[in-house]
């Protein structure tokens, strides 16, 4: 399919001001067909995403990119009335009896860029956030998963009209001329030096901006916790997606003289898992060649240093990169762009701390993370250490799982982004609040407010600025 952009814009945005608070059916419509589409083509969906990957286990296309999204459409629809009723507001005493509420109003056109890692989940999970918020809704998804954006286009073109949700497919530039449309809100999930070009290019329209990027987000083990359970969760949320997730554990923080017992139960998990090494059909690929080539210069690097470097499950077989450990201290690491860049790929540093002190100042040398994992089995003390570290989410003993739940907000912190959705933050961050006062006739303000201003109003003031209650 052939896109202009600017003229998809100038359409749903015309639908958007003609028609600018869809009803609550109408929103439950949108948000059915698309659960539908997703339900229906699941394994279209499972084929896309192998093809573009070169080899993708069809249970965590199922799993992350299908069943995710449908969970976050199925949410919106249940609590979709609940989230459009207006919320009562106190008005200010000096207006009463008038009333005051809160009422969530749509942006109008939300455009959504979305990544490659999980093609359908991080475009159409969003732009089922802004259908429920009662947008209208501009996809592009990456040009690294051309058959899943061409699916997801075709799929979308033949579910919905032309002024509800459009999906268009294009390079580089394509992203570049959504980003510059004076769209109503854009969410952007991706890298966060693309972020910061997407981020200035919103700023020429005064677009407002999600931004869920990346970064290196640590998991850190207590020294008195089972290291065997946490090597095994570790590994399997390390190793999803060949570790191509932005909220993978980038590197872990292990106490010194635990790395043995650490690195057996991650072998033992990997060898149970993918019995075949990184050759297993269920061992997904690195998604470009130019990805493969910068593992394996990272990894290069860390063994020119001398540090010792663990290749698991065999040699690499065409774009999958066998999981790999490099294991040192801190200082070892110093200067290796393996601790500079996210990693997101089955690459997993181990850090050997003496102390808590010397595991948070490795973490507090970097930017602010988008998730930050704790292992300790102290309830009390491990929720102190997550205090220690501002993170866009976290868990405590376990990975990844934090992303599955609609109750909680997904989003960035610093340089991991801004911005959050998900459940009802996801409808709240792509609609406007707006406040509305009821006014009534019979409130003093009317009488005490009007010119002439007399003793009376002088009197009034006088009592509210030195004993009043304002709010």
């Amino acid at each position: 399919m052939q896109f202009d952009v600017r003229a998809v814009f100038e359409r749903l945005h015309a639908a958007s001001r003609r028609e600018p608070s869809p009803t609550l059916d109408e929103r439950d419509d949108r948000l059915r067909r698309l659960e539908r589409l997703l339900v229906d083509h699941r394994e279209d969906f499972v084929r896309a995403a192998d093809q573009d990957f070169g080899g993708r286990a069809r249970e965590e296309t199922l799993l992350a990119d299908v069943l995710l999204t449908v969970d976050s459409v199925r949410h919106a629809r249940r609590h979709l009335g609940e989230w459009m009723r207006p919320v009562s507001a106190d008005p200010h005493p000096f207006f009463r009896p008038s009333r005051a509420l809160v009422e969530s109003l749509p942006l109008g056109v939300v455009g959504v860029i979305a990544p490659w890692n999980y093609p359908v989940n991080l475009a159409l999970g969003p732009a089922a956030a802004a259908l429920a918020a009662g947008n209208r809704v501009l996809v592009k998804p990456s040009e690294l998963t051309p058959c899943t954006a061409k699916l997801c286009a075709e799929l979308v073109h033949a579910a919905f009209s032309a002024e509800e949700l459009v999906v268009v497919e294009g390079g580089p530039e394509v992203s570049r001329a959504v980003s510059e449309l004076p769209l109503d809100h854009l969410l952007f999930t991706g890298s966060t030096a693309i972020g910061r070009l997407v981020a200035k290019a919103c700023a020429e329209n005064l677009v407002p901006v999600t931004l869920e990027l990346g970064g290196k987000s640590p998991a850190f083990v207590q020294r008195d916790y089972p290291m065997a359970v946490a090597a095994r969760r570790i590994a399997l949320g390390k190793l999803f997606n060949a570790g191509q997730t932005c909220i993978a554990p980038d590197y872990a923080l292990v106490p010194e003289g635990a790395e043995p017992a650490f690195l057996d139960a991650f072998r033992g998990e990997v060898a149970q898992a993918w019995p075949l090494g990184a050759s297993d059909p269920s061992y997904t690929s690195i998604i470009s060649d130019r990805h493969h080539a910068r593992l394996t210069k990272l990894v290069d690097e860390a063994r020119a240093k001398g540090i010792r470097t663990e290749v698991l499950g065999g040699a690499a077989t065409s774009r999958r990169f066998p999981p790999t450990v490099v294991v040192g201290t801190p200082a070892q690491f110093s200067g290796l762009a393996l601790m500079e860049e996210e990693l997101f790929g089955p690459l997993l540093p181990v850090l050997l701390y003496r102390d808590e002190a010397e595991a948070l100042s490795v973490i507090h040398a970097r930017p602010r993370p988008l998730a930050f994992y704790v292992f300790d089995e102290d309830e009390r003390r491990g929720l102190e250490t997550l205090r220690q570290v501002t993170s866009g989410g976290a868990c405590l003993n376990d990975v990844l799982v934090h992303f599955a739940q609609e109750h909680l907000p997904f989003g960035g912190v610093g340089a991991s982004g801004h911005g959050a959705y998900h459940g009802r933050y996801g409808f709240e961050a792509l609609s406007h609040r707006r406040g509305v006062l009821l006014a009534s006739r019979r409130s003093p303000a009317h009488h005490l407010l009007s010119p002439p201003y007399g003793t009376l109003l002088r009197k009034a003031l006088d009592g509210l600025i030195r004993f009043g209650r304002f709010s």
